[in-house]
């Protein structure tokens, strides 16, 4: 009968351009959506990279989410959904975030339930939803909720959203939340990080900064909403995808350093609560500025700050008994592999 055409929302971006390729690769048709502004060209700051799916020969249907008549030429005749289309913005307004995240998942499922040839949709959730002050470790699908931004706000209303219409409508679904998720393309989240760690002169980290990153490369987040799309098992659950090294920010600044041939330093301790409170400044100055003059993603978000000093330790037990293998089960090789990225595309 043939594979089911897959449909990608916000295709253009850093995990939708992964996602086209993914399923290109695995011999599925796909159809790419995004915003039209976001296939006009590459962006590089504003992380849009149509290129990609040009290169791939897919064909693009512009829409927008709050749009709900935009999305019928998208979403008719699909199987599988991979819905990737938000605002990804820590700092930008509830009204927005709502609208697109939250009410524009709803009018895509509004759609899709009048589509006979509608298989299920896979719905990118965030791993960052937990309430990592009270969870115990490792966090699991079963550790509490309390978002602690709009934006995961935003995120977890759309879970909910999911499920909700789902259910009713006898729906098949399924929701991965990946972690901090890095990899070619990757302009913002993860890849400031990586790209000053490897940009660093002399690499410096406290030696008490012994609290863990987790990692996800993009590919195995991709590979992880394929196998949820085509396996029955995992309709109606959700997922945190995130690999298995457990590095802490000692590791990551030692190893990041010895990929560009810099020195590392082990510095004495520094309490975290200092560095918070001296980068916070900082990074509020760079919100406002992008909010109110650039207009662009800040270098530095302030709820990334607040994240500092928390020991991040995910499982991947329940992803990985749905027979789901990592190809990047050890973050050292996928991180040396993107800053080769970097470099060879002249970003670092």
């Amino acid at each position: 009968m043939g594979r089911p055409l897959c449909l990608v929302t916000g295709s253009c971006g850093f995990m939708g351009t992964h996602m086209v390729e993914i399923l290109k690769e695995a011999g599925f048709p796909v159809r790419a959506t995004d915003l039209a502004s976001a296939h006009e060209r590459d962006d590089r700051i504003l992380g849009h990279f149509p290129s990609v799916l040009d290169a791939l020969d897919v064909p693009f249907v512009a829409a927008d989410l709050t749009d709900k008549a935009s999305l019928e030429k998208a979403v008719e005749g699909v199987g599988y959904v991979f819905h990737l289309g938000a605002v990804f913005n820590y700092t930008a307004p509830w009204a927005l975030l709502e609208a697109v995240n939250v009410a524009g998942t709803r009018n895509l499922l509004e759609l899709l339930q009048e589509q006979n040839s509608f298989k299920k949709i896979v719905y990118w959730g965030a791993g960052g939803i937990y309430d990592i002050e009270t969870a115990s470790l490792p966090i699991t699908e079963e550790s509490p909720i309390r978002p602690t931004n709009n934006y995961l706000e935003s995120k977890w209303q759309a879970e909910q959203v999911v499920r909700d219409f789902c259910e009713k409508h006898d729906m098949a679904y399924s929701i991965v939340r990946g972690t901090t998720v890095y990899g070619p393309r990757a302009a913002y989240g993860s890849g400031p990080l990586l790209m000053q760690a490897a940009t660093q002169p002399v690499a410096v980290a406290p030696r008490n900064w012994t609290f863990r990153i987790p990692f996800v490369h993009a590919v195995d987040m991709c590979r992880a909403a394929l196998h949820a799309a085509e396996h029955s098992s995992m309709d109606g659950q959700d997922y945190i995808v995130n690999d298995d090294s457990q590095m802490t920010t000692v590791d990551f600044f030692a190893f990041t350093a010895s990929l560009t041939g810099h020195p590392f330093v082990k510095a004495p301790s520094v309490p975290i609560g200092v560095v918070k409170t001296a980068l916070m400044p900082l990074a509020r100055a760079l919100q406002w500025t992008s909010t109110n003059i650039t207009h662009r993603p800040p270098p530095i978000e302030a709820d990334t700050i607040k994240y500092l000093g928390v020991d991040f330790v995910y499982s991947n037990h329940k992803i990985k008994s749905s027979g789901f293998q990592f190809q990047y089960p050890d973050a050292r090789r996928g991180i040396a592999d993107t800053v080769v990225w970097y470099q060879r595309n002249g970003w670092i």
